[in-house]
């Protein structure tokens, strides 16, 4: 019976390790544009994340929105689960677009200031409402150039 249990954890540690070993690769397939936002000198992508944003982990959790304690769980290495991936993605895609369009040392300050745009929302308060679409749409605005 000890020897099953032993094949369980076995099987479990490998499965953590692979997921974490995806979590890697997903990061290192960032476009190169992208490194100087998404990660930094000690490979760990959501702390250069976090950090280029200039947001304290409460603030920063409050974007994926995960527990500031798995946030700290998952910037010292731990393989964040699908759905976290997911909305990890999506979070870099929305920073790496607004990069674009907001000076890289603004984009944090920004993030948490309200704006007319957003009805007086703040861009934080919009992605958390599930309303990201909306900071698309600007960021649409602001690449054309016409009034928004």
């Amino acid at each position: 019976m000890a020897k099953k249990e032993n094949g369980k954890k076995g099987t479990a540690d490998r499965k953590r390790s692979a997921k974490k070993e995806s979590y890697r690769e997903a990061v290192a397939a960032v476009p190169a544009t992208s490194v100087a936002v998404v990660e930094d000198e000690r490979d760990r992508p959501l702390l250069g994340l976090r950090e280029r944003l200039g947001m304290n982990r409460e603030t920063f959790a409050r974007l994926i929105p995960i527990s500031v304690r798995h946030l700290a769980n998952l910037e010292s290495g731990q393989a964040p689960t699908e759905n976290v991936q997911r909305r990890l993605t999506e979070l870099r895609r929305v920073i790496q677009a607004l990069s674009e369009v907001i000076q890289k040392e603004a984009l944090g300050p920004w993030m948490t200031q309200p704006n007319e745009a957003f009805d007086g929302l703040k861009p934080i308060e919009v992605i958390e409402r599930g309303e990201v679409d909306r900071i698309w749409q600007m960021i649409y605005y602001v690449r054309s150039g016409l009034p928004f």
